[in-house]
């Protein structure tokens, strides 16, 4: 192996202990996280219930919003144009019948 394969496997180790390490402070948060909530509804259950009433409306009404599609400028012009007549319209109200 060329000496440059060294440092780059070096290099791949610490990334991957600072990963890990990072992973297990983001558990120890998450477990923190965990207990503190709990004990917030053991002590007050009736505003745990409101918050999570008000957070589930928050969310049906986003959801209810849901991604709504753009109209691109073509169909805004469409949309805004009045209703054109058919060729035939126009040959049988112009020309006189004799003529058809």
């Amino acid at each position: 192996m060329a000496p440059t394969d060294y440092g780059t496997r070096d290099q791949t180790g610490s990334t991957m202990e600072q990963m890990g390490e990072s992973a297990r402070e983001a558990g120890r948060r998450a477990v923190s996280l965990t207990d503190d909530i709990a004990e917030a509804i053991r002590e007050r259950p009736y505003t745990a219930m409101a918050v999570a009433a008000g957070l589930a409306f928050a969310v049906g009404a986003l959801w209810k919003l849901g991604p709504q599609r753009r109209h691109g400028t073509l169909d805004s012009m469409l949309r805004n144009l009045p209703e054109m007549p058919s060729r035939d319209s126009i040959r049988d109200s112009i020309l006189p019948s004799r003529w058809r």
